[in-house]
C-alpha cells in the first residue's frame, strides 16, 4: 500500500481527543452511565483541557494493569507475531474466543501494557477464551501489513482450535482505539483473513472499543489535531489509500454477521460509528452502537481499563451482546 506520509506529529497518549478538566472528568468517565439520544452528538472539549500530569497517570496506569497468567504462542517468524491465550476459567466445551487488538495509533503499545486486566479475568470465568495478539508496529511495516499480521494470528488459532478446545466457528474480534479499526477492517474487508486461510464466516462478531478512522478521509474534517495528524502520519494523504483502509467504504457484504461498537463522547467518532452502522445494516449485517460517559483520553482509558468491572455500565451491553451472539456452551 501506498503511503504518502507527512511531517511526523508528536505522539499524543491516544489516538483521539482529549476532554475537559480532571476535576469534572475522572468521576464521569470512571461512573460511564450510557447516553442515549441526540446527546451521544453533543459538542467535546479540545484535546488542551488535560494536564500532561494526568495524562501520564493514565498511561502508567494502562501501562502497569497486565493480566497475569495465559499462554505465549508465535503465530509467525518474528519476536513481535507472538500472542497470549487464556482459557476459560469455568467449564465449558469448545469456547469461544474473544480475540483483543491494542490500540496506540498503530505505532505503540503491546499485547500485554494495553490489554487491561479486568476484562481478561471477567470474560474467561464466563466461559470464553481470551486471547491478545502483539503485531509490528508502523513505521517498521505498513498498517495494512499490521492487519495481515492480526489475520495471520486468528489464522493460527482457528488451525489450532482442536489441541485448544475452542470453537474455530466461533471467533469474536475486539479492539481498542486503533486496535478498533483494525478489527472493524478484518470484518468487513474480507481479503486480509482469505489469505490467513480463515472464512468472514468464522467471524462471529465484532467489537469495536472507542475506535476512530472507520471513514478515514472523513477523520481530517471530523477530528482535527491529534486524531487526524496520527492518521495521516501512518495511512497517509491519499485519498484513494485512505478508503481502502476504511471500514465504512469497505462495508459492502460479504461481511462479519454482527457488530458491536462501544464508545465515550467524541464528537467526530461518534458521527463516524453513526455512519458506519448503518452502512453496515444496509449491507445486512447487524450492528449497534452504545456510547458512555467520558470524553477524550480520560474516558478512551476509562473505557480500556474499566470494561470488565460489573459496576461500569458497558461490561452489562457487552455480557448482553454475548449472550446473544455467541452464547458459552457448558460442558456436560
Amino acid at each position: 500500500m501506498a503511503t504518502n506520509t507527512t511531517s511526523k506529529p508528536s505522539l499524543s497518549a491516544h489516538d483521539g481527543t482529549v476532554g475537559l478538566t480532571t476535576s469534572d472528568v475522572i468521576p464521569i468517565a470512571a461512573r460511564g452511565k450510557e447516553i442515549t439520544g441526540l446527546e451521544i452528538f453533543k459538542e467535546t472539549a479540545d484535546d488542551t483541557a488535560i494536564p500532561i500530569s494526568r495524562v501520564d497517570v493514565l498511561m502508567s496506569q494502562m501501562h502497569t494493569d497486565v493480566p497475569s497468567g495465559g499462554t505465549d504462542m508465535n503465530y509467525g517468524a518474528t519476536d513481535s507475531q507472538r500472542l497470549r491465550l487464556w482459557n476459560p476459567t469455568s467449564s465449558t466445551s469448545k469456547a469461544p474466543i474473544i480475540v483483543f487488538v491494542h490500540g496506540g495509533s498503530w505505532r505503540v503499545g503491546t499485547y500485554l501494557d494495553s490489554v487491561g486486566s479486568i476484562k481478561v479475568s471477567h470474560l474467561t470465568k464466563l466461559g470464553y477464551a481470551f486471547a491478545t495478539v502483539n503485531y509490528t508496529l508502523f513505521p517498521a511495516v505498513s498498517v495494512a501489513e499490521q492487519v495481515q499480521e492480526v489475520a495471520d494470528a486468528v489464522g493460527y488459532l482457528v488451525r489450532k482450535a482442536t489441541s485448544l478446545n475452542i470453537d474455530p466457528n466461533r471467533v469474536i474480534l475486539m479492539g481498542h482505539s486503533s486496535g478498533a479499526h483494525v478489527v472493524t477492517l478484518l470484518g468487513t474487508d474480507t481479503r486480509y483473513l482469505e489469505l490467513a486461510g480463515v472464512s468472514i464466516d468464522t467471524i462471529q462478531g465484532v467489537i469495536a472499543l472507542d475506535g476512530s478512522n472507520y471513514n478515514a478521509p472523513a477523520e481530517i474534517l471530523d477530528s482535527p489535531g491529534s486524531v487526524a495528524e496520527n492518521m495521516k502520519y501512518a495511512l497517509g494523504n491519499d485519498l484513494e489509500a485512505l478508503e481502502t483502509m476504511s471500514p465504512t467504504c469497505n462495508a459492502r457484504a460479504p461481511n462479519a454477521r454482527v457488530f458491536l461498537l462501544l464508545h465515550i463522547q467524541r464528537q467526530g467518532d461518534i458521527r463516524q460509528a453513526v455512519e458506519f452502522v448503518n452502512v453496515l445494516r444496509a449491507a445486512g449485517s447487524e450492528a449497534a452502537l452504545h456510547v458512555f460517559e467520558g470524553e477524550g483520553f480520560e474516558g478512551h482509558v476509562q473505557m480500556l481499563l474499566r470494561l470488565g468491572d460489573p459496576g461500569y455500565p458497558a461490561t452489562g451491553v457487552l455480557e448482553g451482546w454475548l449472550r446473544v451472539n455467541a452464547p458459552v456452551k457448558q460442558s456436560p
